[in-house]
């Protein structure tokens, strides 16, 4: 990702504004990617001072900032969804449709029989 000028933490904050429909806060951001609030304000922070976010005060709440993303910010989540779409292509490049379907179901398979462990013995 290093192609949008923008860090990892940060660009996955842009790409979950940019699916959300509704203005949210930084409470919301820290809550959805189990992180602090602090280490969301680092990247909000960094954000919109590149211009890729707004931060306005809540019209219902004046102690937090609703925040959205800006058409810069949508650029980069454009440019972001092009990239994903050239590695996929170029990762699966040789490989069947019905393989797909194969390597999916796979991988949910283990990846249910990680989360039967976990239940059945705790975090591993």
């Amino acid at each position: 990702m290093s192609a949008t000028g923008i860090h990892r933490s940060q660009h996955m904050i842009l790409m979950y504004l940019n699916r959300c429909r509704d203005k949210i806060s930084q409470k919301d951001i820290a809550k959805h990617f189990e992180i602090s609030a602090a280490a969301v304000a680092v990247s909000l922070k960094k954000l919109e001072s590149g211009g890729y976010i707004r931060r306005q005060c809540s019209k219902n709440d004046n102690r937090f900032n609703e925040i959205e993303i800006t058409e810069k910010g949508k650029e980069i989540v454009d440019m972001s969804h092009c990239i994903f779409e050239e590695i996929d292509n170029r990762t699966f490049e040789g490989i069947s449709d019905r393989e797909k379907q194969t390597l999916v179901a796979l991988l949910d398979r283990v990846m249910n029989n990680l989360k039967s462990i976990n239940e059945k013995e705790g975090a591993i």
